[in-house]
């Protein structure tokens, strides 16, 4: 052991220098014509396995940096898609509200009384857009039984007044409104086919119904209707829609009929408030 620890550098030397010659051996079997017999053989299955061991294991490391990089392009693609669909809904949307702004653009310019551009942001409790509230009271000047209108375009380039309905309920910076669909909303119509009047209701399930004062008014499904201007809520000629079904009833001093609105009121989101002088 003295031995060993006395001269342990120079032992490791000889041991370093003996396996480099032993390495050279082996690196040079099979570049002559020297036959090792079965330590040559031994060798050489040797260097096949590690050759083939060192080939997989390089070609693991490659296929594993291959999955990597293209999970990192799967997801980078993925947020490209994410990031495209976005901006496809950016401009649908502006497109729509392009389209509903020139709309409107058109419908103003057939107003003759001041207004108030305001916001739906409730539906009261209604399964039929019967009331909402809009963003809009009384330190905009809306008082209660002030119109609500719509731009509605009956035809391609034709764009007409819609009525919503009216407001029943202010506060400082918001208002109720009852529309068309509420039974409690009762208007008084005109045919401008034929210029009779009669009144119109809402109901508990979204259908507008009504009726001519002239029992033997004749009607036809598509007559347009408008308000009539009787009462002292509505101003005349705001388009309220079209009629769809006429009804044959018992009474024969009334002649029933179905209305389909104008607006749209599933889609309702800006409404115009008149401040009408009465």
């Amino acid at each position: 052991m003295n031995f060993v620890r006395k001269y342990y550098k120079r032992i490791l030397f000889l041991l370093t220098v003996l396996i480099l010659i032993i390495l050279i051996g082996l690196s040079s079997v099979g570049r002559g014509e020297v036959d090792l017999g079965f330590f040559g053989n031994a060798v050489a299955g040797f260097q096949k396995l590690t050759f083939n061991t060192g080939h997989t294991i390089i070609s693991s490391i490659y296929s594993v940096q291959d999955i990597v990089r293209m999970r990192e392009e799967n997801n980078m693609l993925t947020d490209t898609v994410h990031e495209l669909q976005e901006t496809v809904r950016i401009l649908e949307n502006i497109v729509n509200k392009s389209e509903a702004l020139e709309t409107e653009y058109e419908m103003k310019k057939n107003l003759k009384y001041d207004y108030t551009v305001g916001q739906v942001i409730a539906l009261d409790d209604s399964n039929w857009f019967s009331r909402v509230t809009i963003d809009k009271g009384e330190k905009d000047g809306i008082k209660k039984n002030d119109i609500v209108i719509h731009a509605v375009e009956t035809e391609v380039g034709v764009v007409q007044i819609g009525l919503v309905g009216v407001v029943t309920q202010t506060s400082s910076n918001w208002a109720k409104v009852i529309t068309l669909l509420d039974e409690s909303c009762k208007i008084s119509f005109r045919d401008i086919n034929t210029d009779e009047s009669g009144i119109l209701q809402g109901s508990v399930d979204g259908t507008i119904t009504g009726y001519f004062f002239n029992s033997k008014a004749q009607v036809n499904k598509d007559d347009s209707l408008v308000t009539s201007g009787i009462g002292e809520i509505y101003i005349p000629d705001i388009y309220i829609g079209k009629v769809t079904e006429i009804v044959p009833t018992t009474d024969a001093s009334t002649q029933r009929i179905v209305i389909n609105p104008a607006v749209e009121f599933t889609k309702l989101n800006r409404v115009y408030v008149l401040k009408v002088d009465r």
